[in-house]
């Protein structure tokens, strides 16, 4: 069981344990009204402390259901409050059950129950006591809970700006690395003794893939269509390195370009097919690009030829990368999967839209 749970119950039990018994002293020495016995007295309190406990546990449950914690606003406090008399209401009708019970039928004492201090107007102010106790209760219930979940919100954008950084850390270390740089660099050299305008074009393509690697890690999601002008860039310079041995091709569906994503997370999954996939491959091999809207959901598809290879030395920091930011940035909702079928390795990412 959490420590957050067994501190919930210790201090439900502790709190409406003294109150109770306060409640019932104060109830003894004030003249005990009807006639009791100490052990009806402490059967009484005690059913008031358990129904206290179970009234509270409920509506815990209850405002967790419909007040939004991290971002409270004036119909939350609407909410609050009609659950408030709803949950006295209950309370009040299960005690006053009780008592006409086992003051009837255990206590043998049914002219209690014509007693003054059972008049209306005495159940009107145990009615207002209790809902004034349990409207504290939810005070400091929801004062506790919103600064959890502010804690807890606060945690997780720590978490997502360190993995943004992360993804950018990891994006230059494979795109800025010396091997990646002399192979650009050495190609449109090459280039340049062959056709002038194509190294021109490469340059500028290096350049705008750094330039975004360097520009999109202090942003959570940019819209889809801006991505894709960098992976055109990206596949532009490693077309130089594989020459006909990568095919690169792309299905979009116009009405997932202006659908946000998270930054460098296809230019990841490319990377990804291009590195582990048609390198390995002495013919190279084809890498297509999906994307559409379905129910809800955006679709990111990348297959790539080859197998998944898992080698001894890799951590796989990139794979672990897009489902951490997608953990965080999406609460769960979000998916990535990948497998492999008939020698074509997929990659997939399911984002919820809404």
């Amino acid at each position: 069981m959490p420590k957050k749970t067994i501190y919930y119950w210790i201090i439900q039990i502790v709190v409406w344990s003294f109150f109770s018994i306060v409640s019932a002293f104060s109830y003894w020495y004030g003249g005990n009204l009807l006639k009791l016995e100490i052990w009806q007295i402490v059967l009484d309190f005690c059913v008031i402390t358990l129904l206290s406990i179970l009234i509270t546990h409920v509506l815990k449950f209850f405002l967790t259901k419909f007040i939004k914690f991290d971002n409270l606003k004036l119909i939350d406090g609407f909410n609050i409050i009609w659950l408030l008399l709803l949950f006295t209401t209950f309370f009040f009708i299960a005690f006053l059950s009780y008592n006409h019970i086992t003051y009837t039928y255990i206590y043998e004492r049914a002219d209690a129950l014509q007693h003054e201090s059972q008049s209306l107007q005495n159940h009107v102010i145990f009615f207002l006591n209790y809902g004034i106790y349990f409207m504290i209760w939810t005070v400091f219930y929801v004062a506790i809970k919103g600064l959890i979940q502010l804690n807890v919100s606060r945690e997780t954008r720590l978490k997502l700006e360190t993995s943004l950084k992360e993804s950018q850390l990891n994006t230059l270390k494979g795109q800025i690395n010396p091997h990646f740089m002399f192979n650009s660099l050495n190609n449109i050299r090459g280039l340049m003794l062959e056709d002038v305008d194509k190294a021109r074009n490469m340059l500028t393509s290096l350049s705008e893939t750094l330039r975004y690697s360097l520009t999109k890690n202090d942003v959570s999601s940019i819209a889809l269509e801006d991505e894709l002008e960098m992976i055109d860039n990206y596949i532009e310079i490693s077309k130089i390195q594989f020459e006909d041995r990568l095919h690169f091709e792309t299905h979009i569906d116009d009405e997932s370009l202006t659908k946000q994503i998270p930054p460098m997370i296809i230019q990841m999954l490319v990377e990804n097919a291009i590195k582990h996939g048609i390198s390995k491959l002495k013919s190279g091999g084809n890498v297509v690009l999906t994307t559409k809207v379905v129910s809800e959901f955006l679709i990111i598809e990348v297959i790539n030829t080859g197998v998944i290879n898992k080698p001894e030395n890799s951590t796989q920091l990139g794979l672990k990368n897009i489902e951490q930011r997608l953990d965080l940035l999406y609460l769960k909702r979000a998916t990535f999967s990948l497998t492999e079928i008939e020698n074509q390795v997929i990659a997939t990412i399911k984002i919820p839209l809404s």
